[in-house]
């Protein structure tokens, strides 16, 4: 680059694109401040703990939109239509596989730990369809938050690995309720596996929409799928199913980390509704 070139003035474009860019972080700030206030109202007495789980899925969804809305300019548009936003290369719906491959590694290591193989699926059935359309909701809820309105945000500063951590830290907090509360749904289950497994959910999560341009509509289906296994564990030790889950999601982390590259910068293009 030559010394007139570093000299010119930047573009009105490129001057616009940098405010823009700005008013989206100061969005993602807002976002995390007022869902990890969320967090902390989870934790109040008052709080009924069978409300907690739809007040931190839902929750952040309505401030992602009422932020967006004020951002203006076609925000909430684009937001909405990552929703149907499909993949333009059909190799990505492979990653809908990844929840029973995860579901299937976490058994297979319980069994080489010595849990009994026999009888190991007797408590799986029909059911575990009704599971996965219960968690559909909350899961779109989570990832149309997340994943559509954050991760975007974050990336014209920070590489997608980076984006995926910073995220996860005030995810796991929202999600800690759910642990630490009394009568919660996951009350009495070990700390360290939730935060490996939340991890490396941001992480995998992360790396489909970057990756898809925008396709919420794969990671809502991927976050359901590995909320929706869960009875595939029945017949598991709970706290061992419970540290292996996280152990493994780690690990399908780390993979997706060197495999994808993910500490390299990238954009995700702009998302549109699939025609």
């Amino acid at each position: 680059m030559t010394v007139e070139q570093e000299a010119l003035p930047r573009t009105d474009a490129a001057v616009a694109d940098a405010t823009a860019d700005r008013r989206g972080l100061a969005s993602v700030a807002w976002f995390v401040a007022i869902c990890l206030a969320l967090a902390a109202i989870a934790f109040l007495p008052v709080m009924p703990p069978a409300f907690s789980p739809f007040m931190l899925a839902l929750g952040p969804l309505v401030v992602a939109l009422v932020l967006a809305w004020r951002e203006g300019n076609g925000a909430v548009r684009r937001l909405l239509a990552m929703l149907t936003k499909r993949p333009s290369d059909p190799r990505w719906y492979l990653v809908l596989l990844l929840p029973i491959a995860w579901a299937l590694a976490v058994v297979l290591a319980a069994v080489v730990l010595g849990e009994p193989a026999e009888g190991i699926f007797d408590g799986v059935d029909a059911s575990i369809l009704i599971v996965v359309l219960v968690v559909l909701i909350p899961a779109f809820a989570e990832e149309l938050a997340w994943r559509g309105f954050a991760v975007p945000r974050l990336l014209p500063f920070l590489s997608p690995l980076a984006v995926a951590l910073v995220l996860a830290v005030p995810w796991t907090i929202l999600h800690l309720p759910l642990v630490l509360v009394p009568d919660s749904i996951n009350e009495g289950l070990a700390i360290v596996p939730t935060v490996m497994a939340l991890f490396g959910y941001s992480v995998i999560l992360t790396w489909i929409v970057v990756g898809t341009g925008g396709s919420v509509l794969l990671t809502g289906l991927v976050h359901a799928g590995l909320n929706g296994v869960v009875p595939l564990f029945r017949g598991l030790d709970t706290d061992q199913a419970w540290l292996l889950r996280g152990i493994v999601a780690a690990g399908i982390a780390v993979l997706v980390i060197l495999v994808a590259g993910m500490w390299r910068r990238r954009q995700m293009a702009p998302a549109e509704p699939s025609r």
